[in-house]
């Protein structure tokens, strides 16, 4: 497409299944997936023509990654003729890296040192010599893995496709890692820059994080699995599965704020949540008044963040421009301990009043 994505040209035909596409520049770029053969195809004018540059070896390919246009990684999870390939001169030549017994089925790296991979069977392994040799570094055993990703050398993700919250981060480079609030599906995460990320899954479901994927809220999306989204800015992005879909505002609003109300509200105010006690889910009501004054309905920068007793950071409940008036939205504590939590309005950076609530399991 070379119109946004409202019309499409087929470039090229296999009688295969594509699982991975990337592209370096305008020209260059790679394709891999397979049924029963692996191949990787590669094009250097802009996928008007195409070569196969296959590893040998492999049953499929289930995903890879360039850090330039000439070294890149090849991985497949099958237990016979599987492992991870590797090549640095544009898929002319590749070298096995590691065995089937590893299960390599989804891969990141940062640059062409430092990187990480998910198996088949829910391990993260590390290598910081570009691939030569890995360290495991974690083993969720239930979680069904099916995405890696990271924003830095510190900070990464790992989600699963139908756990109710899929979405871990680490903040160590993934030697520990804790539970992300409010996440759901993860099948495909991508971050535009260090706050602003997005993941995607089945069931209709996009996600948005603006803290760096400490907290997720959803967004409106029509019917249809997802399974890849990318964004090449904050307010243009792509997601597609059974239908591909197309933001021009980064993606709306978050699904579960509701403004209750037409007036205009007198000051600012924040609301005790009901129920109190709760378990799990309790409903937060604040209102917004106008930052001129009077009847006007001027946007404000509005916050609603939450913390445990120790001012330990849970999540961000709402963070966006809103107009005057009153509001209300739901919290999930599904994956917290019972406790005493706070949680505070800030309009346009200035704390206006912070409450206590308490979660009873």
């Amino acid at each position: 497409t070379t119109n946004s994505g409202n019309n499409w040209v087929v470039q090229y035909n296999q009688p295969m299944k594509f699982n991975v596409v990337q592209f370096l520049d305008a020209n260059t770029g790679y394709a891999a997936g397979g049924f029963g053969a692996g191949k990787v195809f590669k094009t250097v004018d802009s996928g008007n023509n195409w070569f196969n540059t296959t590893p040998t070896g492999n049953v499929r390919i289930a995903d890879m990654y360039f850090v330039n246009k000439d070294t890149g990684w090849a991985c497949d999870p099958a237990s016979i003729g599987g492992g991870l390939w590797r090549t640095t001169n544009g898929s002319n030549t590749w070298q096995q890296q590691l065995g089937a017994s590893f299960r390599p089925q989804n891969l990141f790296f940062l640059n062409k040192d430092t990187g990480w991979i998910i198996s088949s069977n829910n391990k993260i392994y590390k290598t910081l010599n570009s691939g030569f040799n890995w360290f495991q570094q974690a083993d969720f055993i239930s979680e069904d893995l099916v995405d890696v990703y990271f924003i830095n050398k510190d900070t990464g993700f790992v989600s699963g496709a139908f756990s109710p919250t899929t979405i871990k981060i680490t903040t160590d480079g993934g030697t520990t890692w804790d539970t992300t609030s409010n996440s759901r599906g993860g099948i495909d995460i991508y971050f535009v820059n260090s706050m602003t990320g997005y993941n995607c899954a089945n069931f209709s479901i996009v996600q948005k994080t603006t803290n760096g994927g400490f907290s997720w809220f959803s967004q409106t999306v029509p019917s249809g699995f997802f399974n890849s989204i990318h964004f090449p800015d904050t307010i243009h992005g792509w997601s597609g599965g059974t239908i591909l879909i197309h933001t021009t505002d980064g993606g709306g609003p978050p699904v579960g704020i509701q403004q209750i109300g037409t007036e205009i509200p007198s000051e600012y105010k924040l609301y005790q949540n009901y129920p109190n006690p709760f378990n799990p889910v309790t409903n937060i009501k604040y209102s917004v008044k106008s930052s001129q004054g009077g009847t006007s309905s001027e946007t404000s920068n509005v916050k609603l963040t939450v913390y445990d007793i120790t001012g330990k950071f849970i999540t961000e409940l709402v963070n966006q421009k809103q107009n005057a008036g009153t509001y209300e939205v739901d919290f999930s504590a599904n994956n917290l301990p019972s406790g005493v939590y706070f949680y505070s309005l800030i309009i346009d950076g200035i704390t206006i009043d912070t409450r206590k609530m308490i979660l009873l399991k």
